[in-house]
């Protein structure tokens, strides 16, 4: 009989998402970076106003208030490469030396302008306090990428050092996108007849800054230019947000239920808020206002032992980034251990692993990551690497870096949250 309500909540939320397609969904907070990045179904504290609203409701949700941050970058492509050589191989032909060919011109601006290359960063920082099934919450989160935007006209070596073609005068840019995004507001959480089905939501004022930038490439000399600019040429303003939640916990409707399955759902920016751009960016021939687009997302948890979880997530929406022709839609898993589980000290181990599955060329990430819990104050760090590299110079060294990277930490002082063996027990 719960099953009617469940399938019918849970089909209108994904509906209400809208076009499949967002901006990337931002790993806050480091249990949930530590276990792959996926939290929906184990949403706890007051963090659970950004993973799943309806975690506030749940039977054995923490209380009190945390406090973290954390940040990740990613390289698509062979952007990094093809802008290091270019912009080497320009400072070669000023000064006329052994670098300035036809060839390694071709050769790094194809590595630059490839489609799908860019890079981006993405920072996240949150603060909140809940009592009951309420909570207050203050997010900060930053989405960035750099694009390529190749001048085909200026790229001779023949021509160089002076001539109007040469490569010393080539427009190609690395053009930067993004926007800072201050949320303020409120959520709550409430269970639906003591069923362990859960329904939650948010409502939020997004205060938007939104920027825009290009850095020229080759006409630079080696190892000069910044993205200072880019937050002097930006653009403010104000929406409101929305996010739903609904968690089920299977062994509150079951109480035979094995391992204590719990299936959650999460749609942020239900109303696609929207901010205006920078005038640089729409007289670039950007669309006149960034969006954040509903993010919906799936997980899935189950708790064979007290003390050992496995947790799953997957993103709905294949979402959209700041560099054109790249998306991202993650599939994550992973693992929380409690080694030292008493109820006054307590040190989680977590591991995890994360795969964009809309970048075929995309690694697995790797994630890890370590609580120490003493009393009510606790303290977590989490990190991500991705098992790929990427080259980002040829022509003067052969240095590489991961594909992607990520860093989280948290301290919070929590009450309650403790998994006593259900409702009745």
């Amino acid at each position: 009989m719960l099953m009617r309500p469940l399938a019918a909540s849970l089909l209108a939320i994904t509906l209400l998402a809208g076009p499949a397609s967002a901006t990337p969904w931002h790993i806050l907070g480091p249990r949930a970076m530590g276990m792959g990045g996926a939290q929906v179904a184990v949403a706890q504290g007051p963090l659970a106003s950004y993973w799943n609203p309806a975690g506030l409701g749940q039977l054995h949700n923490s209380k009190g208030f945390v406090l973290g941050g954390g940040a990740r970058g990613e390289f698509a492509g062979t952007v990094l490469l093809g802008a290091n050589d270019l912009n080497e191989v320009a400072d070669s032909c000023r000064s006329g030396g052994a670098l300035c060919t036809q060839a390694k011109i071709d050769q790094a601006l194809a590595r630059f302008g490839a489609a799908g290359n860019g890079a981006l960063a993405d920072v996240g920082a949150g603060a909140g306090i809940n009592i009951g099934r309420a909570v207050v919450f203050l997010n900060q989160l930053a989405y960035i990428g750099g694009a390529p935007a190749v001048d085909p006209t200026r790229t001779s070596a023949a021509a160089c050092p002076g001539g109007a073609t040469c490569i010393t005068n080539n427009q190609s840019r690395f053009v930067l996108r993004g926007g800072s995004f201050s949320e303020l507001g409120i959520g709550y959480g409430h269970e639906l007849w003591e069923s362990g089905f859960v329904v939650g939501g948010t409502l939020k004022g997004i205060l938007g800054k939104v920027g825009y930038n290009s850095i020229l490439i080759a006409a630079e000399e080696a190892g000069s230019g910044n993205f200072s600019d880019f937050k002097n040429t930006t653009r403010t303003s104000f929406q409101p947000g929305f996010d739903v939640g609904a968690l089920w916990d299977v062994r509150e409707t079951f109480p035979g239920a094995w391992a204590r399955p719990r299936v959650g759902l999460t749609v942020r920016n239900l109303n696609n808020p929207k901010f205006k751009q920078p005038d640089a960016a729409v007289l670039a021939g950007d669309r006149g206002k960034f969006s954040l687009h509903g993010q919906a997302r799936m997980g899935a948890a189950f708790s064979p032992l007290p003390w050992w979880h496995l947790v799953g997530d997957f993103d709905l929406t294949d979402n959209v980034t700041n560099v054109g022709g790249f998306k991202s839609q993650y599939l994550s898993a992973g693992t929380e251990i409690n080694v030292v589980n008493r109820d006054w000290f307590n040190i989680p181990l977590r591991a995890g692993l994360q795969k964009n599955i809309s970048d075929a060329d995309s690694g697995v990430s790797w994630t890890g990551g370590v609580g120490f819990h003493l009393i009510h104050l606790t303290f977590d760090l989490g990190f991500m690497v991705s098992s790929r590299s990427t080259q980002i110079e040829s022509e003067t060294g052969s240095e590489k870096v991961p594909n992607n990277f990520a860093a989280s930490a948290q301290f919070g002082i929590l009450f309650g949250g403790h998994d006593d063996g259900g409702r009745n027990k």
